[in-house]
């Protein structure tokens, strides 16, 4: 009698494990890479999308892989072109991708990339004095220097507009937005995710004037 239940049982944590190895290797080929993301836009770009329907699916599609891209494959997948020059075309994604979404499509983008208090943020910030604004952009920016993980972010960012932090704080978050180019807007939304984290870290949104 022992034998057959032993056999069972052995037959029992063999599934178990082949099961818990598959699900394993099934969830590292579902994780988003650099790679997915541009093998993705190069068989779906925005443009071809005929229908609305279409493109919120490719829109959304992008903005979830680039959520689940650990912080080096994003450093990867934006300065993949600075460290190899014949890399330059492919990394146009960017500019080619968000320039083809409309107004709602590149506000649906930043929502699901920052989150849905981005359009309210945004109002919040340029409802608050300069001295106000600076004091948030000055601690929203050292937080991200003092974090490993933002650092390559911020450094982007800076090195894309050496002005951003007066920028930001003389015309305000919306209009910054509205006049940065394609790949600062991409670029912005590590900073917009922060500056959330450190409102609701100082007790709420900012208040506004009065």
């Amino acid at each position: 009698m022992r034998q057959p239940l032993l056999i069972k049982t052995g037959l029992a944590l063999l599934l178990l494990w082949a099961l818990a190895w598959g699900l394993h290797q099934w969830a590292g080929s579902a994780k988003p890479t650099p790679e997915k993301v541009l093998g993705y836009l190069e068989t779906r770009p925005l443009q071809s999308q005929a229908d609305d329907e279409g493109r919120r699916e490719v829109v959304i599609k992008v903005a979830d892989m680039l959520n689940g891209l650990e912080n080096d494959q994003m450093s990867q997948l934006f300065t993949k072109a600075a460290q190899d020059p014949e890399a330059k075309a492919e990394q146009s994604w960017r500019k080619d991708f968000f320039e083809a979404m409309r107004p709602e499509e590149q506000k649906l983008f930043m929502e699901r990339r920052v989150g849905r208090a981005f359009d309210q943020m945004m109002n919040a910030f340029n409802d608050m004095d300069k001295e106000e604004r600076r004091t948030l952009v000055k601690r929203t920016l050292q937080q991200m220097r003092d974090n490993s993980g933002r650092e390559s972010d911020i450094q982007r960012l800076e090195a894309a507009d050496a002005e951003l932090a007066e920028k930001v704080v003389n015309e305000g978050l919306r209009s910054y937005y509205q006049q940065a180019n394609a790949e600062t807007k991409m670029d912005l939304a590590p900073l917009l995710e922060q500056m959330q984290q450190t409102i609701s870290i100082g007790g709420g949104p900012p208040r506004r004037k009065r």
